[in-house]
């Protein structure tokens, strides 16, 4: 039996109550039931934007029942909430030609996908909406770009130390903006991160991220990096100005603070030896030439890691994405053969190697000379002491070899992605830096990432 359906979509809730779709499925219902449509299904996207590139997940599962013949009458309260992109329109009308499905618009023209003129005019009425789209954009950047030249305030969520009133005006929140104050001083005089944040947390003090939640490094971090708390207004990177809101921290103490916190003296030993992320603190990025560091994003109750510019806060890029480029590149070059030299490290390690391959032998021997009684067990107490002794020794040797420089756990090695998984993120952090020199190149909002986007220089050694 061929169903009605209802698709309702709001791009952005920030109410959360999804009142908009409400409302939208009120009118579809009204629609439904004039067309004498009968016992209409419900598909809902809430809070998610028809041209952003996220999945629509009640839209998928629009698609397939439209496809598989079990829908064949859409509601929508107009055409632009069902698609606002060519694409996904082609693969709507893929879906609903076989089976002539028929669109109804609250407002709108009703549509017959079987029909030549009912699939030309969706096509029309998509490429206007998706005109509109691009137009609403380009509006909004050049809004935010001119707000920015003004030095006007600006953020969707309130940042740690600021308030404003109803009228626009920004304040200080006190007690906030003199922990920050206070902790400039510390980190000024030699205080870690990590104090930083414990102090924070237990003065009851939390991210005003919106959900209320406890300081960890990096996010003390880029509150003291921040270039607001300067009073200094920075759009995609590039300097504007003076804001017109109160500094918490003078120009001298940011530009200091910047200088202490961006030292790769200060971050590459700790750096190397805590980090979690393959490439956090070693990714540039090309906009404001600073370091890009790895940070959690959350959205609607998800949650996933990117590498973020906390210098300029130009750009984000997914962490899997990159990492998986990175060692795709390192993979490639470390198997083939001409580039050997990369793996010599100052003592001979295939030597090395197969000395404790022959000591491990001679040890496994010993088993079976016991058991045919060629000797007794004291002597092979004795010969096993002797052997784990000077097979110690050698291995230390290997290691010291390997840690002096990393790449040569790769000499003789066939299986490169192998020996790259058994690694110590701390070595691999250490080839990464031997080799390469990594620029994340901008993109424009919205693209995928894609290789490309990764400026990648092999280094004089490698």
């Amino acid at each position: 039996m061929t169903q009605t359906a209802i698709y309702v979509r709001q791009s952005e809730d920030k109410s959360g109550q999804a009142t908009a779709v409400q409302r939208q499925e009120k009118d579809c219902r009204l629609i439904a039931e004039a067309k004498g449509w009968e016992s209409p299904v419900l598909y809902a996207d809430n809070s998610i934007s028809a041209t952003s590139g996220k999945t629509r997940p009640q839209f998928e599962q629009l698609l397939r029942d439209v496809e598989a013949g079990t829908v064949g009458r859409v509601v929508v309260w107009h055409l632009d909430r069902l698609t606002r992109s060519m694409r996904d329109l082609a693969r709507f009308i893929d879906a609903g030609q076989r089976h002539r499905v028929n669109i109804a618009s609250v407002h709108g023209v009703s549509l017959d996908l079987g029909d030549p003129t009912g699939v030309a005019v969706a096509q029309i009425l998509t490429a206007i909406a998706s005109m509109e789209t691009a137009h609403k954009g380009e509006r909004q950047k050049r809004a935010n770009r001119q707000r920015a030249e003004a030095g006007k305030a600006f953020w969707s969520r309130r940042p740690f130390g600021y308030d404003r009133t109803s009228d626009g005006t920004v304040l200080l929140v006190e007690a906030e903006a003199e922990a920050i104050r206070s902790a400039a001083d510390q980190v000024l005089a030699g205080a870690t991160m990590t104090s930083i944040a414990r102090n924070w947390n237990a003065a009851g003090l939390r991210t005003s991220a919106g959900q209320g939640g406890l300081w960890g490094v990096t996010q003390a971090r880029r509150v003291l990096l921040n270039p607001r708390y300067a009073g200094k207004r920075v759009y995609n990177g590039e300097d504007m100005g003076t804001g017109d809101w109160p500094p918490v921290l003078t120009e001298d103490q940011h530009q200091r603070l910047e200088v202490k916190l961006t030292d790769p003296r200060r971050r590459t030993a700790p750096d190397d030896l805590n980090s979690k992320y393959l490439l956090s603190g070693i990714l540039c990025c090309a906009k404001c030439g600073r370091k890009m560091f790895a940070a959690p994003v959350k959205d609607r109750g998800r949650q996933w890691m990117v590498y973020r510019c906390l210098g300029g806060y130009c750009m984000t890029r997914r962490l899997d994405l990159i990492d998986a480029a990175v060692e795709g590149l390192l993979f490639r070059r470390l198997s083939q053969p001409e580039d050997a030299h990369v793996f010599h490290s100052g003592g001979n390690l295939s030597e090395l190697r197969a000395k404790a391959t022959e000591l491990r032998e001679r040890r496994d021997a010993l088993a079976a000379l016991l058991a045919d009684g060629l000797l007794s067990p004291a002597a092979v107490r004795e010969q096993a002491g002797r052997i784990g002794r000077e097979l110690g020794g050698v291995q230390s040797a290997i290691e010291a070899a390997e840690g002096l420089n990393p790449l040569g756990a790769f000499q003789g090695q066939v299986d490169v992605q192998r020996v790259w998984a058994d690694l110590p993120l701390t070595n691999k952090r250490k080839i990464v830096r031997h080799l390469l020199d990594i620029t994340v190149l901008p993109a424009g909002k919205g693209v995928r990432f894609s290789p490309e986007q990764l400026q990648i220089e092999w280094k004089a050694a490698a």
